[in-house]
């Protein structure tokens, strides 16, 4: 029987369905990496994984409550994920732009860099790589530099460029002859 990381991985949101109709305590499992099989459906862009999973487990934890969009219960502002993000840039990667300001409201630093070993980018920059022009709004408003790039690659404004993105690159080139 596969597990239900295997099942993410094949996004067969039939076969998910039935493991959690059969074992719900399945969706509170971690891989690996520490990440819960809804971290690993939406890393992953498993659509109907997610979906799934999503259907059949109404309850989350603090940092799923951003994947799915909500803005309440979230975890501190300065609070590091498994994988070595913040709850911001996880906001900025939903996108999820309530949970971006409610986290800025709080103190959530808009120009922190994530620990992650593969992508080592600040909150703009994972919005940038998201297309998430609401959250870049926001975290703008708030004061984030759009001139802060990964630090072994472009700045949100390159990224937003290079993903094809003409309204996000509007507001980070506006963003930038403003500062």
């Amino acid at each position: 029987m596969p597990t239900i990381f295997e099942l993410v991985d094949a996004d067969n949101a039939d076969a998910i369905r039935e493991l959690l109709a059969r074992q719900p305590a399945a969706a509170a499992a971690r891989d690996e990496q520490g990440l819960s099989p809804l971290f690993r459906a939406a890393y992953g862009s498993r659509t109907a994984a997610f979906d799934a999973i999503r259907a059949a487990v109404p309850q989350t934890d603090p940092w799923e409550r951003i994947l799915v969009g909500e803005c309440e219960g979230l975890p501190a502002p300065d609070a590091w994920s498994v994988d070595g993000f913040t709850p911001l840039h996880l906001a900025a990667f939903a996108p999820n732009a309530a949970a971006a300001r409610t986290l800025l409201d709080a103190g959530a630093d808009p120009d922190v860099v994530a620990r992650a070993s593969f992508a080592r980018v600040t909150p703009l920059g994972t919005a940038a790589f998201a297309g998430a022009t609401e959250v870049a709004r926001v975290l703008l408003d708030h004061g984030a530099d759009p001139s802060l790039g990964e630090q072994a690659g472009g700045t949100p404004l390159e990224v937003a460029r290079a993903n094809g993105n003409a309204e996000l690159v509007a507001l980070l080139e506006s963003a930038r002859t403003e500062r």
